[in-house]
């Protein structure tokens, strides 16, 4: 697991600095949890950050509500990372990367129930790109159980260039080293697919074989350029050009779908689809309805956590990680 040593002449100045976030995160997050939502269908839920102070802002969860209805094994679980939005989308701009959320705003972040999509837009020097999360088909007419992730151009200049890199970080429940597979091919080291790529990519629970999500990359209308499967911890770093190392195991599964730069006129759409996948006649609802907080529970259980970092900090060295390692 890739970690920052936290440097020791600042153990004390952090060990204060952490108590007082302790209480000013709860402050503000006790606040701040009546914006939080998520969106939801009987096969899946969405959660997007929209917290703009935060550094996951316009990011996403994916969990199961229903997932597949033919099994009860997949239901109620999350299919990308739980504990925090640990995959991101860049977006490439005449040759400059930019993080997806870390733009200016040019609309107010929204779930839309009538759309069924959480939509959001930023601009990023002069060009200004609308991103839009929505519950769609996926291989079977009819049923929504599938996200589609979608970045339109909604303004650029004649000689502007875009491209994007979706990075997904599967996890099913506590499992993220997962099984993977391009077109039934099963994938355990890291490779890119350039040339001939698959129509759609599957992640596995090692412990349960019933339980599976799947990426769909046929019918977007852009093709994407590449599709890399890699260990977060290599790739996460990584904004755009990853090299894969084909003889490294992949212990904690991402997957980067990518379109290289193109002269990008308006309404130029990139666009690729995760979640589950459904055969036909298992009936489900496609009714999407906005889902409130439950509890600010999760908030004070933040304050707590702050507060034993830093009685932790105050005694001695402290790694930090940027993706703690998970745990059944």
């Amino acid at each position: 697991m890739k970690i920052k040593k936290a440097v020791s002449a600042l153990l004390a100045t952090a060990s204060a600095g952490l108590l007082a976030a302790g209480v000013i995160t709860y402050a503000i997050d006790n606040t701040a949890a009546l914006k939080d939502a998520s969106l939801e269908n009987s096969f899946l839920r969405l959660t997007v950050d929209q917290h703009s102070e935060q550094s996951e802002y316009l990011q996403f969860r994916l969990e199961t509500t229903g997932g597949k209805l033919s099994s009860d094994a997949d239901n109620n679980k999350n299919i990308t990372y739980k504990n925090f939005c640990s995959g991101y989308t860049t977006i490439n701009i005449n040759g400059n990367n930019y993080v997806y959320g870390r733009g200016t705003d040019t609309s107010e972040p929204e779930y839309s129930v009538e759309k069924k999509s959480h939509i959001s837009s930023q601009k990023f020097g002069d060009v200004e790109i609308r991103q839009e999360l929505t519950f769609s088909e996926g291989y079977v007419e009819g049923y929504e159980d599938m996200l589609k992730i979608s970045y339109t151009v909604l303004n650029a200049g004649e000689n502007d260039t875009v491209g994007v890199r979706v990075l997904i970080d599967p996890a099913i429940a506590a499992d993220d080293t997962l099984r993977l597979s391009a077109d039934n091919t099963a994938i355990s080291k890291e490779a890119i697919f350039n040339s001939k790529l698959p129509s759609d990519w599957r992640a596995d629970m090692n412990s349960n074989t019933a339980v599976s999500a799947y990426g769909k990359l046929s019918g977007s209308a852009l093709k994407p350029s590449s599709i890399t499967f890699a260990d977060w911890y290599n790739i996460y770093d990584c904004l755009w050009d990853y090299t894969p190392d084909i003889n490294h195991g992949i212990t904690d599964a991402a997957v980067a779908v990518k379109w290289e730069p193109v002269k990008a006129s308006e309404n130029t759409v990139f666009s690729t689809s995760y979640g589950v996948k459904n055969a036909a006649n298992t009936g489900g609802d496609n009714k999407t309805e906005l889902s409130s907080p439950a509890t600010s529970s999760k908030t004070i259980a933040r304050t707590v956590i702050l507060m034993l970092i830093s009685a932790m900090l105050a005694v001695g060295s402290f790694f930090i990680g940027r993706k703690e390692k998970k745990n059944a």
